[in-house]
């Protein structure tokens, strides 16, 4: 049985633009103080510098409220006791 010619390897990643980062960033302006502003962030994926313990119970319900139960959670879970 004769092996058929194995397919040169794709690239997984997609070319980005130059001017797009390879992973996303936390932005320059955000206003801790801001929970709009730290949960705009989060929801990127980023920020997570940004969560206190004085913002942590509003943010995880926001994240629940609004469809983001991965991100609740990860909340969730950075409030409990290690």
């Amino acid at each position: 049985m004769a092996h058929s010619p194995s397919r040169p390897t794709q690239q997984l990643r997609p070319e980005l633009p130059a001017d797009v980062p390879p992973f996303p960033t936390t932005d320059n302006d955000v206003d801790a103080d801001d929970l709009d502003s730290v949960y705009g962030q989060l929801v990127k994926g980023v920020g997570h510098e940004f969560v206190t313990e004085g913002n942590v119970d509003e943010l995880a319900r926001r994240a629940d409220s609004d469809g983001h139960p991965i991100l609740a959670t990860e909340l969730r879970e950075w409030k409990a006791p290690c």
